[in-house]
């Protein structure tokens, strides 16, 4: 807690000159268990601590701009950079630059377990940035536009690059998406050229909040030609989870399809999990799931585009500080 309030008054000094400028310093520490059925080393302890800076401004002509960046220390390792955005908005809308959202996914799935057993994953197979693990590039996108009007808040994003090299990808994609009291609806649309690969994915979202209950759905269809063959792909998955006091339940699931004209495995998953606050920040952890996916670390690319698939049984369990 110390180091937590030197690091936000050591932002504050720094940026005292800026009299428009707010700066917030958060961040989070956890440690536990995480066991793996398939996996080189089937039970290994993980702890990872990471600092998140929020900065922003206004211009003025009363343009906000700033940025959001996340430094992650994983097993006592380096300092990775999780991820930067850097943004500006005003009345016409927010534009986002580096680790942004795609577009097409208006509304994602919550994993289960303490640090994440991908059960979600499977679910969300064909849409926003997973597609690539199918094809063994990167389709993670560096520029969002958003403009939200009452309820409706709609999206563009795409992969903006020179010079791509092998993966030669241009990725763009479209979403909508429209909230009514605690629930919504949306839709998205992405289009994926991949040297001589393409993909184009529709993908409807649905969820809410109803008093203890909470639910998120999603099923996505794609057309895709994958090494000069044509094929049709379908995934699909909900999340619920109850509160109850101190304790949340939940459980997932996810499938993803693939037709006879490719050899690609159907991926499927379930899980459960719990968490219970312990007030202050503090919580315990406790998920266990079964996966069978063709986009796993223990899995190369080749093995990946010829069907592979691997069924695990993963579980994970730990404590979460958040500051």
């Amino acid at each position: 807690m110390k180091q937590s309030r030197l690091i936000a008054t050591t932002a504050l000094v720094a940026t005292a000159g800026f009299a428009n400028a707010d700066v917030a310093v958060s961040g989070y520490a956890k440690a536990g268990l995480v066991y793996n059925s398939e996996g080189l080393t089937s039970t290994r302890m993980l702890s990872s601590a990471a600092v998140t800076f929020d900065a922003s401004g206004e211009s003025d002509g009363g343009l906000t701009f700033g940025f959001n960046t996340n430094h992650i220390v994983t097993n006592n390792g380096s300092v990775d950079n999780d991820d930067t955005t850097v943004y500006m908005s005003g009345a016409f809308g927010k534009m986002s630059f580096g680790a942004v959202a795609e577009a097409d996914e208006v509304a994602g799935l919550s994993d289960i377990g303490w640090d994440g057993l991908d059960v979600d994953d499977v679910a969300e197979a064909l849409v926003g940035d997973e597609l690539g693990d199918l094809y063994g590039v990167g389709l993670g996108h560096n520029v969002n536009y958003t403009y939200a009007t009452g309820p409706v808040v709609f999206s563009l994003s795409g992969q903006v690059a020179t010079g791509h090299g092998t993966d030669d990808v241009e990725s763009y994609a479209a979403g909508i998406k429209y909230s009514f009291g605690d629930a919504y609806v949306g839709l998205g649309y992405a289009d994926h050229q991949m040297n001589l690969e393409d993909a184009q994915v529709v993908s409807v979202y649905g969820g809410g909040s109803f008093g203890a209950i909470k639910v998120a759905a999603l099923y996505a269809d794609a057309n895709h030609t994958l090494s000069g063959i044509g094929y049709n792909a379908q995934s699909y998955g909900v999340n619920a989870s109850y509160t109850m006091d101190a304790l949340t339940l939940s459980v997932g699931l996810g499938r993803a399809d693939f037709d006879a004209a490719t050899s690609l495995a159907d991926q499927k998953s379930m899980g459960i999990g719990a968490a219970y606050s312990l007030g202050g920040g503090a919580s315990v952890h406790f998920g266990i799931a079964q996966v069978e996916s063709v986009s796993d670390e223990n899995l190369s690319i080749a093995n990946q585009k010829i069907g592979a698939g691997v069924k695990e049984t993963r579980a994970d369990v730990g404590v979460k500080f958040s500051f």
